[in-house]
């Protein structure tokens, strides 16, 4: 079944929190155009559009992982490659905030002589922080090359959205 734009939303709102069956390619990426079409609009309008969009994506999470779980499951894969996603990007944000966090007072400091100083030290600052985006990247690659996968035929999740293989 080929999904539009506007029937992708409202299946998107309509399973709020089905963590069971398949969705298609043209589901998920559909709902991912409208919300960044929302967040672009949204922080048009300043500090009350972040606030908005803020509750919009705090709305929209337990709907965005259970339309990401049946995305997973169309694909052959068990819904909790999800969580292995973000246990990755979550530990990868953790890890350049401990660098940044260490580095603060030389990175952050009025001194000029601090700078200074610091002009030696930055490269390895730098480069550790680089370390943990090249993950999240490489994350970020591999999350868009899994729901970019085919539908498979019939599985355990069900059948086939599409009707035929």
């Amino acid at each position: 079944m080929n999904v539009d734009f506007i029937t992708a939303i409202k299946m998107f709102f309509a399973n709020y929190a089905n963590f069971k069956g398949r969705s298609t390619r043209a589901e998920y990426w559909w709902v991912m155009l409208f919300m960044f079409l929302v967040s672009c609009v949204l922080s048009m309008f300043g500090t009350l559009g972040n606030y908005i969009n803020y509750a919009f994506s705090l709305a929209c999470l337990i709907p965005g992982l259970a339309l990401g779980t049946r995305r997973l499951h169309d694909t052959g894969k068990s819904g909790w490659w999800i969580a292995m996603f973000y246990i990755a990007m979550t530990a990868c944000l953790i890890w350049i905030v401990t660098i940044l966090v260490k580095n603060a007072p030389e990175l952050l400091s009025n001194d000029p002589t601090a700078a200074a100083r610091m002009g030696d030290e930055i490269l390895p600052v730098l480069a550790s922080v680089a370390i943990p985006y090249m993950i999240m990247l490489a994350f970020g690659i591999w999350w868009i090359v899994l729901m970019c996968k085919k539908s498979e035929p019939d599985n355990q999740y069900g059948p086939n959205p599409y009707g035929e293989y």
